[in-house]
């Protein structure tokens, strides 16, 4: 039997997306959010730029980045949701 989605959520996220840029490379970019609604599935808003890094367009397409450089985006992402889990955000 499959578990059904229970529509609560943290207090706080990472937001990941891709950006184009003008030399053709695409910019990884995580931003920090607040759930406004403190425990059901949002609405989002946005808190601040956590961090990004630039890639070469193919090697994002193409999926070949390496084990390491998938490690430490995952690393990254994982170690500011249990920074949150300590220390909760404020409104």
């Amino acid at each position: 039997m499959a578990e059904t989605d229970d529509s609560m959520r943290s207090i706080a996220g990472v937001v990941c997306s891709l950006r184009d840029l003008p030399n053709g490379q695409l910019r990884l970019v995580l931003d920090d959010v607040a759930n406004e609604s403190k425990s059901t599935v949002g609405p989002w808003a946005h808190r601040i730029v956590f961090t990004w890094k630039d890639f070469a367009a193919q090697e994002i397409e193409d999926l070949t980045l390496s084990e390491a450089e998938l490690a430490a985006f995952g690393h990254s992402v994982l170690a500011r949701l249990i920074a949150y889990r300590k220390h909760p955000v404020s409104k």
